[in-house]
């Protein structure tokens, strides 16, 4: 009888408080990496093909308003992304957040502030388009938009710059869990921290009115991806019993 009553009130054991399998961490292993790799395509589709077309000179004004499939593509890979990078920090939560409760919930955070800031972005950037279809409707002489194009450019930069700041600090920590957890191997956790840190180090620049330095951000350009493949193909380190 106290065996059965003991049994009933005994507490069921933490949630992800088990190892994590080899079987469960190469699959797991492969979605993170799968979504790793969307993140970091459409990241480069968005910001170095689409918005260099709508936002090359002469500007957004004289050009925005004759792109929409661009402009809606821009807002709409904004959000996958950002929607991506969400479920990618939860899954690692989920994986990771007993070992790592402090760094995992930070992460998370991030991740879901630049969710935010690419929110408000996209709704700029629509904006712009309007602005741009008035003024070519009217023929107006470009100064007489002068100032709604340089307030909306002015805010739209103000969120482009943060939410990429704001994404290169992510995925400083994203790594620097991924190191902690032991999930993928050492040197391509450092590798991908020390990145990170010349990424937000290079878009930082930008806050103080200097010029991004887009050599910085070539090291992301490389271990991003390369991390991507590397879950693909060989999943998550398997967690031991007492990690």
């Amino acid at each position: 009888m106290k065996q059965t009553i003991c049994a009933a009130t005994r507490q069921p054991p933490p949630l992800f408080a088990s190892p994590l399998q080899a079987g469960r961490a190469v699959l797991q292993g492969r979605w993170l990496g799968l979504g790793l790799l969307c993140i970091f395509s459409l990241g480069i589709w968005s910001n170095f093909w689409l918005q260099e077309q709508v936002f090359a000179a002469p500007g957004f004004l004289s050009r925005a308003g004759g792109m929409p499939l661009q402009v809606v593509l821009i807002v709409m890979l904004g959000l996958l992304t950002a929607l991506t990078g969400l479920a990618v920090a939860a899954a690692l939560r989920g994986l990771y957040g007993e070992q790592q409760p402090l760094l995992s919930r930070c992460y998370v955070a991030l991740v879901a502030a630049a969710l935010a800031t690419s929110l408000f972005e996209g709704a700029l950037v629509l904006a712009m388009r309007s602005l741009s279809v008035a003024f070519l409707a009217s023929g107006a002489d470009g100064n007489a938009y002068e100032p709604a194009r340089a307030l909306l450019a002015g805010l739209r930069n103000g969120l482009h710059f943060p939410d990429k700041l704001l994404g290169g600090i992510g995925v400083t920590l994203m790594y620097l869990l991924l190191y902690r957890a032991r999930a993928i191997p050492p040197l391509l956790a450092l590798a991908g921290m020390l990145a990170g840190v010349l990424q937000w180090t290079a878009v930082a620049r930008e806050l103080f009115g200097l010029d991004v330095m887009h050599a910085l951000l070539v090291p992301l350009g490389l271990v991003y991806p390369l991390t991507g493949l590397w879950l693909l193909l060989r999943g998550l380190a398997p967690r031991p019993a007492h990690g």
